[in-house]
């Protein structure tokens, strides 16, 4: 058992350091998108820009998560599930935001359309959050019976 838990640590700091990089690295493209914007297409570009910051934050928020199972060995826990939830909701302030900002060049069909990846991962992690909701309940119970 304490192998097991070893790995799912090691693994967990591994992924949290990836999700730092990658939140660091979306914050420069959005950097650089948006110094671009006073040349191009106003609304799009900053549209993309935006989407380039929520990614960072959501990847942030995911190096925490992997940070905690990291500390604790546990991914089953309140703070995760809430965390995950949190990410949901970033991607559907992400697919608002598109909506809103590309709406008035694409029309607001096509630019919810265009958002449709965001609803996608949107719905996914809220189904990892009942995922992981369960897991914690089964934990709950297999540790109460130890």
């Amino acid at each position: 058992m304490n192998k097991n838990i070893s790995i799912i640590k090691r693994s967990s700091l591994v992924i949290a350091i990836l999700s730092l990089l990658g939140a660091a690295m979306y914050v420069v493209a959005g950097i650089s998108v948006e110094r671009m914007s006073a040349t191009l297409l106003r609304n799009y570009i900053s549209a993309v820009g935006i989407g380039y910051f929520i990614n960072a934050a959501a990847l942030a928020v995911a190096a925490l998560i992997f940070f905690r199972i990291f500390r604790s060995g546990r991914p089953f826990t309140r703070g995760n599930i809430w965390a995950v939830r949190g990410i949901a909701g970033f991607f559907i302030v992400k697919c608002l935001i598109q909506a809103v900002l590309e709406g008035k060049d694409l029309g607001i069909f096509k630019a919810v359309i265009a958002g449709g990846d965001s609803i996608f991962f949107a719905v996914l992690f809220l189904v990892i959050a009942e995922i992981l909701r369960y897991g914690r309940l089964l934990q709950t119970e297999s540790d109460e019976t130890l």
